[in-house]
């Protein structure tokens, strides 16, 4: 800090006056007790005592005054002043006022006695975020970051440093019978205070108004011009029938926290959602989004996607502009009809009807760009997905995808690091940085996998086709042996083995035609890790990237690009 800077931070933290005033105080004192202590012949040595003592309070006062300031008949220590250079954004502890105000939604903490309402208080959370998303001048924080500190009793620093905003909304539902009580409190991450707090009783069926309500007190709070009308609706109703509203919002909490393990249960929900309100498009659209993702763990995938399928076109019917659906049509017609046109046409059409940006950025680089082999176009959304939801496991391990196989290896590194201390759990995450980190990380991973298959059967064709990636990595081929062996003598007895799986050991084993030859029946049997796997990594690879069978293979997915 330079003199004048120094100068600057003293005035600001009102040292000079507190020096002045200690001093003309100290000087007024010792004049009353030299008369006192002379009037009473007191000895010489206490008022040289006293004297000392006043000399060396000096400091201490100073000190005082630059770390607290006395206000409103309380205590606090001073905030920093706000700092901003030419490259580098303000500091989050005390954010430019100039620039656009930012929110994070944390999910609602359940309070009911039973404890059976989290999926309530997530819900009304991520129809919140989804709200003030939707308000011009507003920034709100991503999903998968806010939802990731529920219940870690993380400080409202913290929360703002690493999500990037300078405010936080959180609260609590409690719910009895068929009342709610539910408490908002809208907090200022510079200053810890609230700039609003507020609690709704009200009757079940009021769901939709409380969450209006709450998002007009917020947009008003924060962006005091924009004028909202009381009548305004933020919160869009998609249904009116309260028992198929609460089935699917546990049935989203899936979509937050993905695994084959919540797969059935989530799936379960939503078919009992559009049978009690076959009228409700969002119900149909996370469906078709589930049986897709579904299909990706299945040694047989059909049936997955066509059931993907219906509730696809139904969620469509109902509402043209259905993400889910727009984005379930992106990866069929890439998948299944190999038609990469189609894909991008309606990948941009999830888009422009408000796609999240964590979810459009992962399935467009999976599904889409990094298949094609797109990575430059891919990077610039997918770095900054990752600036706005800093702790999406998914938009990290495709980051890092990117880098690698753009030669970026030091960036790809440094992600998949990043990934591996965010503690990711799925198995396309962990053989990510087994992957990136080298032989040693890539035991780690083939152990955490093995884990995984064991724990989750639902996992299985997954954690083994990652296992063979694995032993490649460490130069296994003793272990991939015995783990392919096993795969074929299964699939000799007709038991269902995915080829994906297979072709994946062959290629740890060196033998390339014959794992080419099992890539071609899984593009038959149109396997979605075809493009989010066999496309995307191995055109990179040194010989597998050349072979005139490969290269023929990709025509026929519809893979081809100008470069």
């Amino acid at each position: 800090m330079s003199l004048r800077g120094f100068l600057k931070e003293l005035h600001r933290r009102n040292v000079f006056k507190v020096a002045v005033a200690y001093t003309a105080a100290a000087v007024v004192l010792l004049e009353v007790l030299t008369q006192l202590f002379h009037n009473f012949e007191a000895p010489h040595w206490v008022l040289k005592v006293i004297t000392t003592l006043l000399i060396v309070g000096l400091p201490v006062a100073c000190l005082m005054a630059w770390g607290f300031e006395f206000k409103e008949g309380g205590v606090r220590s001073v905030p920093r002043e706000p700092k901003a250079t030419s490259d580098t954004k303000p500091a989050l502890t005390a954010p430019d006022t100039r620039a656009p105000p930012s929110i994070a939604v944390l999910p609602f903490a359940d309070m009911s006695a039973e404890h059976d309402q989290q999926h309530l208080g997530d819900g009304i959370a991520e129809e919140l975020l989804n709200a003030l998303a939707a308000i011009e001048g507003l920034n709100v924080a991503a999903r998968t970051s806010s939802f990731s500190f529920a219940g870690k009793g993380a400080s409202m620093e913290e929360i703002g440093r690493t999500l990037h905003v300078g405010h936080v909304l959180e609260g609590s539902v409690r719910r009895s019978g068929q009342r709610l009580r539910i408490t908002a409190q809208l907090i200022d991450v510079q200053s810890g205070f609230h700039r609003f707090t507020q609690s709704y009783d009200r009757e079940v069926q009021d769901i939709f108004a409380i969450q209006n309500d709450i998002a007009r007190e917020i947009a008003t709070a924060l962006l005091p011009k924009l004028g909202l009308d009381k009548d305004v609706v933020l919160v869009r109703r998609g249904t009116s029938n309260l028992e198929a509203y609460n089935l699917w919002l546990m049935a989203r909490q899936w979509l937050t926290r993905p695994s084959p393990a919540a797969y059935r249960a989530a799936t379960k929900k939503l078919e009992e959602v559009t049978r009690l309100d076959p009228g409700f498009a969002e119900a149909w659209g996370d469906l078709a989004y589930i049986k897709g993702y579904g299909g990706s763990w299945a040694a047989d995938p059909l049936p997955y996607l066509m059931e993907a399928k219906h509730a696809a076109e139904m969620a469509l019917m109902l509402s043209p502009a259905n993400v889910e659906g727009l984005l379930f049509r992106a990866y069929s017609s890439l998948l299944v009809y190999h038609d990469a046109k189609a894909a991008d046409d309606y990948y941009r059409q999830a888009k422009d009807a408000g796609a999240d940006l964590t979810v459009w950025a992962f399935n467009r680089a999976v599904l889409h760009d990094h298949p094609m082999g797109q990575f430059e176009a891919a990077r610039p959304y997918l770095e900054e997905a990752d600036r706005n939801d800093p702790l999406a496991h998914n938009v990290k391990w495709m980051l890092a995808w990117n880098y690698h196989n753009s030669g970026r290896h030091a960036d790809a590194v440094r992600v998949a690091e990043q990934l591996r201390q965010l503690g990711v759990t799925a198995p396309d995450g962990i053989a990510t940085w087994g992957i990136m980190l080298g032989p040693s990380a890539a035991r780690q991973a083939r152990e955490t996998l093995a884990t995984l298959v064991d724990a989750v059967p639902e996992f299985a064709h997954v954690g083994q086709m990652y296992q063979f990636a694995m032993d490649d990595v460490i130069g296994d081929r003793e272990h991939a042996r015995k783990l392919l062996d096993g795969l074929l003598e299964e699939a000799a007895a007709q038991l269902p083995v995915s080829p994906i799986v297979v072709a994946e050991g062959y290629k740890a084993l060196g033998e390339f035609d014959n794992a080419i030859d099992w890539w071609s029946r899984a593009v038959d049997q149109h396997v979605p890790y075809t493009l989010a796997w066999m496309a995307s990594t191995h055109r990179c690879h040194p010989v597998i990237g050349k072979h005139p069978k490969f290269l023929a293979l990709l025509k026929r997915m519809g893979l081809e690009t100008d470069t």
